[in-house]
């Protein structure tokens, strides 16, 4: 047997973790928490995860104290394999309206804005919308507020009283504002492409 490839979980201090964990293991990858900047270089690991749920500004403040910030950067700088969910995609990016005047890790160029729709926050299944075959009319798990209107970097859209980015992909960087390990077999699809 082949030793399981180990995917670093950023804890950001915000949300479940349950799902996530559970997934990555149903596709025979082995998550490890990583609390700090020492811990992610302590062990060698095949890609990242920033997870989803939590507030922009929480998740930004908590990565800054533990010396995250700065370690996701020189990850994404050196061309590995990095995914965030949620809020994890959101932090790209260099602001949010949910917290104004905390910059994100500016990686992407784009502020994250209140999503115009019938209820808030979004919650619930949904259609992406893509050019690529991969993600077509792919049915998947969302539960937010806010989201990204529009990127350079767009690979899947959905809509939910508006348009607005469903999944972004940059190099060795995707993320998507929805749960892909909240979205069943679809999302575990979605995962294993990223990191497999």
């Amino acid at each position: 047997m082949t030793e399981q490839k180990k995917v670093a979980v950023i804890d950001t201090k915000a949300g479940n973790l349950f799902s996530l964990f559970a997934c990555l293991r149903r596709i025979d990858l082995e998550p490890v928490l990583v609390k700090n900047s020492t811990e992610l270089e302590q062990q060698d690991f095949s890609a990242m995860v920033i997870p989803g749920q939590g507030r922009f500004g929480t998740v930004m403040n908590n990565l800054r104290k533990n010396q995250l910030e700065q370690a996701i950067k020189d990850w994404y700088l050196q061309g590995k394999n990095i995914v965030g969910i949620c809020v994890g995609m959101q932090i790209f990016f260099e602001s949010s309206e949910e917290d104004d005047g905390i910059q994100g890790l500016s990686l992407l160029a784009g502020k994250v804005t209140r999503l115009n729709s019938p209820k808030q926050p979004m919650v619930g299944w949904c259609d992406l919308k893509s050019e690529l075959a991969f993600y077509k009319q792919k049915t998947v798990y969302f539960v937010n507020s806010f989201a990204v209107k529009e990127s350079q970097q767009v690979i899947a859209n959905a809509e939910y009283g508006e348009e607005f980015v469903a999944a972004i992909q940059i190099g060795s960087l995707t993320a998507f504002q929805f749960h892909p390990e909240k979205s069943g077999q679809q999302g575990e699809e979605v995962l294993k492409q990223c990191l497999i």
